[in-house]
C-alpha cells in the first residue's frame, strides 16, 4: 500500500498497517508531521468543549487519548488545566463546575484524575499571575505531547517493522488504470518516481482534497487556520483557560521550557502552501489571555505558527462549532484509493486503525490492529533516571532531560557518541550527539527538520547562537560542503523570520537590528 501524507495520521496508518505485515510506502512532501500535526497546542485531550455539541467527539478522544498515553509513555505528561472564573462570566461557577461533573465521567478513559473546585484565594496561591477579581475556579486534567516526537515514533515503528518512509516527497499525480488507482508518482530529489500499490491511502489532512481530486474525486471540507503564539520560557505550571472576546476557548499551555498561546479558528479559503499571520490574530489571542492573565503583557513571545484543520464540511455552525469527527471515504467510482480525514491529534490512533481496517479488507489481510497495546519506540521499557543518564554520558541533567524526553529508554544509545558532553545549543541544552542522530537515523534533511526532530533554536537565542554549530553537525553527517552548511543556515534564518515578523513591536525590531548586523550576509 501507498500512504499519502505525513502527519501523525498518516504516519499512524503506515504504523499500524506495518505492524500488521503489509508492505507499506509512507509519502510526506515536507517533513513528519510539518503540517497541521505540528501546528496543534501540543496536547492529547479529550475535547471538553465539544461536550454540549458533540460528546460522541469527546468519548472516542478520551478512549483513544487513554490508548496513546499507554504505548507512548515517554511522549506525554500530565497537564492540569485552570479555568477562571470572573464576576461577569455568563455561565457562573456552577454551571461550570455541573459540566465538570459530566466531563469527570470520562476522565478514567484516558487515566485523568477528576476535577477541583478552588476559591479565588486557592487559585490565586497556585498562579499569583491570575486577575485579583476572581470568583473561583476548577481544574481539568488533561494530558501534553510534542506532536512532532509523536508523528516521528508513529514513523519510525512503522520502518522497523518493514515500512519505507520518505519525507521531502511530493506526489504529483496518482497512476490509474481507467477508474482504478493503481499507484502514484512522487519527486525527490529532483527525480520523479512512479510506485505501484493494490490500495493508495490519501491521509494529506487539508490537502487531501487535492489528493482525491488527482483521481477524479471529491472530498469536500471546510478548512479551518489556526495560529499559536510560542514563549521561550515557562509563564505558568498550569494550562491557563479563557474565553477570546466572541465566547471562544483560548489557552496558554506549558509545554518544557516553552509556552504555546492558541489557538485562534477562522474559515481558510487561501493557498494552504502559503498560510500568513496578521497583527489583528495576534492581537486576538493577548486580548483575552490578559483578561485572566494580566501578567501575559509584561511578556514577548518569540515566535508564531498557523496550521489548517481539515475540518469536515458543513454549512452554517460558526468555526469553532464544527464537529471534530472524521470520516472514511472509501471511493466507489475510484477503486483502489481511499481518503481519511477531520478528526484531532488524540483520536490519530483510532483513525489510523478504521482506515488499516478498510485497507485489508480490500487486501483480504486477516490479522488485526495492535496500535492499542504495541508501544512506540522509547516506550518498550524503563527509561533511566536522568541523573544517571547524565553521569553515564557527561551531559547537563537539563540536557538528560530533554533527550529522555524525546527518545525515552532510547536515549542512552543517542549519547553513545564520541561528542559526549559538547552542546549545540546551550539555552535548550541541545547535546551535539542527540542532532547527529537526528541526522543520521531520524531523516533530519535540513535544519527546519532539526528543530522539529530536537527542538533546535526553539529556545531564547531563536538559533543565533547555535545554527551556524549545527549547521556544522548535520552537514558532517549529511555531507553538506562548508558553502553548503552556510546556505543551510541563512535558509532557516529566513524561514524562521516569517514565525517572528508579525510579533515585533519597536524593542522587537531593535533586537532583530542587532541580530542581523553581527550576521551580517546571511539574511541578504
Amino acid at each position: 500500500m501507498i500512504v499519502i501524507g505525513g502527519g501523525v495520521t498518516g504516519a499512524g496508518v503506515a504504523r499500524d498497517l506495518a505492524l500488521r505485515g503489509v508492505s507499506v510506502l509512507l509519502l510526506e512532501k515536507n517533513d513528519w508531521g510539518a503540517g497541521t500535526s505540528g501546528s496543534s497546542t501540543w496536547m492529547i485531550h479529550g475535547g471538553l468543549r465539544y461536550l454540549e455539541y458533540d460528546w460522541q467527539t469527546t468519548r472516542l478522544s478520551c478512549e483513544d487519548a487513554g490508548h496513546i498515553v499507554e504505548i507512548a509513555r515517554h511522549l506525554v505528561h500530565r497537564v492540569l488545566f485552570l479555568i477562571p472564573v470572573l464576576p461577569d462570566d455568563p455561565h457562573g461557577i456552577e454551571q461550570i463546575e455541573t459540566v465538570m461533573e459530566v466531563y469527570d465521567r470520562y476522565q478514567p478513559l484516558k487515566h485523568a484524575h477528576p476535577h477541583l473546585r478552588l476559591n479565588a484565594e486557592e487559585l490565586l496561591h497556585v498562579e499569583p499571575g491570575l486577575a485579583r477579581d476572581l470568583v473561583g475556579g476548577v481544574t481539568v486534567e488533561e494530558w501534553g505531547v510534542d506532536p512532532h516526537r509523536l508523528t516521528w515514533a508513529n514513523v519510525l515503528d512503522a520502518v522497523e517493522h518493514g515500512a519505507r518512509a520518505l519525507n521531502h516527497a511530493r506526489v504529483t499525480s496518482l497512476v490509474r488504470d481507467g477508474a482504478q488507482v493503481i499507484g502514484a508518482r512522487y519527486a525527490r530529489d529532483g527525480t520523479e518516481v512512479e510506485a505501484r500499490a493494490r490500495v493508495v491511502i490519501n491521509a494529506a489532512g487539508p490537502w487531501s482534497p487535492e489528493v482525491a481530486a488527482m483521481a477524479g474525486q471529491e472530498v469536500r471540507l471546510r478548512p479551518a487556520k489556526g495560529i499559536h503564539l510560542v514563549y521561550d520560557r515557562r509563564l505558568s505550571n498550569f494550562v491557563i483557560s479563557t474565553e477570546a472576546v466572541d465566547g471562544r476557548d483560548i489557552l496558554l499551555v506549558p509545554h518544557g521550557p516553552i509556552t504555546v498561546l492558541g489557538t485562534t479558528d477562522d474559515d481558510f479559503f487561501g493557498d494552504l502552501d502559503d498560510v500568513e499571520v496578521t497583527a489583528d490574530e495576534v492581537d486576538y489571542l493577548l486580548q483575552a489571555v490578559a483578561r485572566v492573565f494580566p501578567a501575559i503583557q509584561r511578556l514577548r513571545p518569540v515566535r508564531a505558527t498557523t496550521g489548517v484543520r481539515p475540518t469536515l464540511y458543513e454549512w452554517r455552525p460558526n468555526e469553532d462549532r464544527l464537529s471534530r469527527r472524521h470520516e472514511l471515504f472509501e471511493h466507489p467510482h475510484a477503486p483502489g484509493l481511499l481518503t481519511i480525514t477531520g478528526g484531532k491529534l488524540s483520536m490519530y490512533r483510532l483513525m489510523a486503525e478504521e482506515t488499516a481496517d478498510a485497507a485489508c479488507r480490500r487486501l483480504g489481510v486477516q490479522a488485526r490492529s495492535q496500535t492499542k497495546q504495541a508501544r512506540l519506540p522509547g516506550s518498550e521499557s524503563e527509561a533511566p533516571a536522568a541523573g544517571e543518564l547524565a553521569r553515564e554520558h557527561r551531559v547537563t541533567a537539563l540536557a538528560a532531560t530533554n533527550v529522555l524526553r524525546r527518545h525515552g529508554c532510547r536515549a542512552g544509545a543517542v549519547l553513545e557518541d564520541p561528542r559526549h558532553g559538547r552542546l549545540a545549543c546551550r539555552c535548550e541544552h541541545l547535546p551535539e550527539a542527540d542532532l547527529a542522530h537526528a541526522a543520521r537515523h531520524e531523516q533530519a534533511r535540513s535544519l527546519a527538520d532539526a528543530f522539529r526532530r530536537v527542538g533546535l533554536a526553539a529556545g531564547p537565542c531563536a538559533g543565533a547562537a547555535c545554527i551556524d554549530r549545527a549547521a556544522q553537525v548535520i552537514g558532517r553527517e549529511l555531507g553538506w560542503s562548508a558553502s553548503q552548511q552556510v546556505e543551510a543556515a541563512r535558509e532557516f534564518l529566513l524561514g524562521a523570520w516569517l514565525g517572528r515578523a508579525p510579533l515585533l513591536e519597536r524593542r522587537g525590531w531593535a533586537q532583530e537590528e542587532m541580530a542581523y548586523a553581527a550576521r551580517r550576509g546571511y539574511a541578504s
